[in-house]
Protein backbone atom coordinates (compact mmCIF):
# COMPACT_ATOMS: atom_id res chain seq x y z
CA UNK A 1 0.00 0.00 0.00
CA UNK A 2 1.60 3.62 -0.79
CA UNK A 3 0.77 6.61 1.00
CA UNK A 4 -0.02 9.85 -0.21
CA UNK A 5 1.99 12.37 -0.49
CA UNK A 6 -0.08 14.76 1.98
CA UNK A 7 -0.33 11.99 4.20
CA UNK A 8 3.15 11.15 4.38
CA UNK A 9 4.38 15.11 4.91
CA UNK A 10 1.49 15.54 7.87
CA UNK A 11 2.64 12.18 9.82
CA UNK A 12 6.22 13.50 9.16
CA UNK A 13 5.32 16.76 10.61
CA UNK A 14 3.52 15.28 13.39
CA UNK A 15 6.58 13.00 14.25
CA UNK A 16 8.66 15.97 14.02
CA UNK A 17 6.28 18.37 16.19
CA UNK A 18 6.02 15.39 18.99
CA UNK A 19 10.01 14.79 18.86
CA UNK A 20 10.64 18.55 19.14
CA UNK A 21 8.22 18.67 22.06
CA UNK A 22 9.84 15.13 23.54
CA UNK A 23 13.29 16.40 23.94
CA UNK A 24 11.73 20.08 24.87
CA UNK A 25 10.53 18.40 27.91
CA UNK A 26 13.60 16.05 28.60
CA UNK A 27 15.84 18.95 28.39
CA UNK A 28 13.57 21.22 31.24
CA UNK A 29 13.87 17.52 32.84
CA UNK A 30 17.45 17.20 32.93
CA UNK A 31 18.20 21.33 33.43
CA UNK A 32 20.49 21.61 36.70
CA UNK A 33 18.30 22.39 39.58
CA UNK A 34 17.79 26.09 40.40
CA UNK A 35 19.15 26.04 44.04
CA UNK A 36 17.74 27.95 46.49
CA UNK A 37 20.39 30.91 46.95
CA UNK A 38 20.21 32.19 43.15
CA UNK A 39 17.89 34.64 43.85
CA UNK A 40 20.72 36.60 46.21
CA UNK A 41 23.33 36.81 43.84
CA UNK A 42 25.33 40.41 43.44
CA UNK A 43 25.34 43.41 45.66
CA UNK A 44 23.07 45.16 48.24
CA UNK A 45 23.02 47.75 49.69
CA UNK A 46 20.63 49.74 52.38
CA UNK A 47 20.08 50.35 55.90
CA UNK A 48 18.19 49.65 59.21
CA UNK A 49 18.23 50.00 63.01
CA UNK A 50 19.65 48.35 65.78
CA UNK A 51 17.57 47.80 69.06
CA UNK A 52 19.58 47.48 71.99
CA UNK A 53 18.87 47.89 75.88
CA UNK A 54 19.82 51.79 75.65
CA UNK A 55 17.78 52.57 72.52
CA UNK A 56 17.56 52.33 68.69
CA UNK A 57 19.84 53.52 66.12
CA UNK A 58 20.15 53.66 62.35
CA UNK A 59 22.52 51.45 60.94
CA UNK A 60 24.17 51.61 57.28
CA UNK A 61 24.68 48.54 55.00
CA UNK A 62 26.24 46.91 52.24
CA UNK A 63 26.03 43.18 51.21
CA UNK A 64 27.50 40.99 48.27
CA UNK A 65 26.15 37.38 47.89
CA UNK A 66 28.39 35.38 45.36
CA UNK A 67 26.37 32.45 44.54
CA UNK A 68 27.71 29.03 43.20
CA UNK A 69 26.73 25.23 41.90
CA UNK A 70 23.42 26.55 40.55
CA UNK A 71 22.43 28.13 43.58
CA UNK A 72 23.19 25.28 45.86
CA UNK A 73 26.06 27.42 47.51
CA UNK A 74 26.37 30.97 48.59
CA UNK A 75 29.37 33.05 49.70
CA UNK A 76 27.54 36.65 52.04
CA UNK A 77 29.94 39.70 52.52
CA UNK A 78 28.11 41.90 55.47
CA UNK A 79 29.36 44.80 56.28
CA UNK A 80 27.31 47.21 58.42
CA UNK A 81 28.20 50.36 60.39
CA UNK A 82 26.57 53.42 62.55
CA UNK A 83 27.63 55.65 65.47
CA UNK A 84 28.16 53.02 67.46
CA UNK A 85 28.55 49.48 65.83
CA UNK A 86 30.58 48.07 63.32
CA UNK A 87 30.32 44.44 61.92
CA UNK A 88 31.60 42.66 58.92
CA UNK A 89 29.93 39.36 58.65
CA UNK A 90 31.25 36.45 56.32
CA UNK A 91 29.16 33.33 55.52
CA UNK A 92 29.22 29.99 53.64
CA UNK A 93 26.10 28.10 53.48
CA UNK A 94 25.06 25.09 51.24
CA UNK A 95 21.08 24.38 50.67
CA UNK A 96 20.59 20.56 50.67
CA UNK A 97 16.90 20.25 49.62
CA UNK A 98 16.07 22.97 51.85
CA UNK A 99 18.40 21.90 54.56
CA UNK A 100 20.99 24.74 54.93
CA UNK A 101 23.92 24.58 56.80
CA UNK A 102 27.23 26.09 56.72
CA UNK A 103 29.62 28.92 58.64
CA UNK A 104 30.29 32.23 59.45
CA UNK A 105 32.16 34.77 61.10
CA UNK A 106 32.07 38.28 62.24
CA UNK A 107 35.63 39.47 61.99
CA UNK A 108 35.27 42.89 63.97
CA UNK A 109 35.05 40.57 67.23
CA UNK A 110 36.62 37.34 66.18
CA UNK A 111 34.10 35.46 66.63
CA UNK A 112 32.92 32.65 64.37
CA UNK A 113 30.57 29.19 64.60
CA UNK A 114 28.00 27.37 62.62
CA UNK A 115 24.52 28.23 60.57
CA UNK A 116 21.84 25.95 60.57
CA UNK A 117 18.39 26.30 58.92
CA UNK A 118 16.22 25.95 56.15
CA UNK A 119 15.32 27.49 53.29
CA UNK A 120 12.14 27.80 51.27
CA UNK A 121 10.46 30.28 48.50
CA UNK A 122 13.16 33.22 49.47
CA UNK A 123 12.74 32.75 52.95
CA UNK A 124 15.77 31.53 54.83
CA UNK A 125 15.17 30.78 58.55
CA UNK A 126 18.50 29.72 60.34
CA UNK A 127 20.44 29.87 63.94
CA UNK A 128 23.66 31.16 63.86
CA UNK A 129 25.52 30.00 66.46
CA UNK A 130 29.09 30.02 68.56
CA UNK A 131 30.68 29.27 71.96
CA UNK A 132 29.59 32.90 73.11
CA UNK A 133 26.99 33.91 70.75
CA UNK A 134 23.96 32.67 69.13
CA UNK A 135 21.22 34.60 67.08
CA UNK A 136 17.96 33.77 65.03
CA UNK A 137 18.37 34.64 61.66
CA UNK A 138 15.51 35.60 59.18
CA UNK A 139 16.59 36.57 55.48
CA UNK A 140 13.90 37.22 52.80
CA UNK A 141 14.43 37.88 49.23
CA UNK A 142 11.69 39.03 47.17
CA UNK A 143 12.81 40.48 43.65
CA UNK A 144 14.76 43.47 44.11
CA UNK A 145 14.46 43.55 47.94
CA UNK A 146 15.74 41.81 51.10
CA UNK A 147 15.13 42.32 54.69
CA UNK A 148 17.29 40.43 57.39
CA UNK A 149 16.57 40.13 60.84
CA UNK A 150 19.14 38.93 62.92
CA UNK A 151 17.90 38.52 66.75
CA UNK A 152 20.48 37.98 69.46
CA UNK A 153 20.04 35.86 72.37
CA UNK A 154 21.24 37.04 75.63
CA UNK A 155 23.01 40.15 74.24
CA UNK A 156 23.01 43.96 74.73
CA UNK A 157 21.59 44.59 71.40
CA UNK A 158 17.98 42.87 71.33
CA UNK A 159 17.37 43.08 67.40
CA UNK A 160 19.26 44.24 63.95
CA UNK A 161 16.66 45.16 61.16
CA UNK A 162 17.84 45.73 57.49
CA UNK A 163 16.59 46.59 54.25
CA UNK A 164 18.40 46.00 51.34
CA UNK A 165 18.23 46.49 47.50
CA UNK A 166 19.98 45.05 44.96
CA UNK A 167 22.82 47.57 43.52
Amino acid sequence: MRLSTRFRFVVTTWLAAAALAMSAGWHEACAAPRGGFSDMAGSWSGSGRVDSAGGSETIRCRARYGVADGGMRVEQHLVCASASYQFNIECRASDADGRVSGNWSETTRNVSGALTGALENGRLQAIVSSPIFSAGLSLVTRGGTQEVVITPRDNDVRQVSIRLRRS
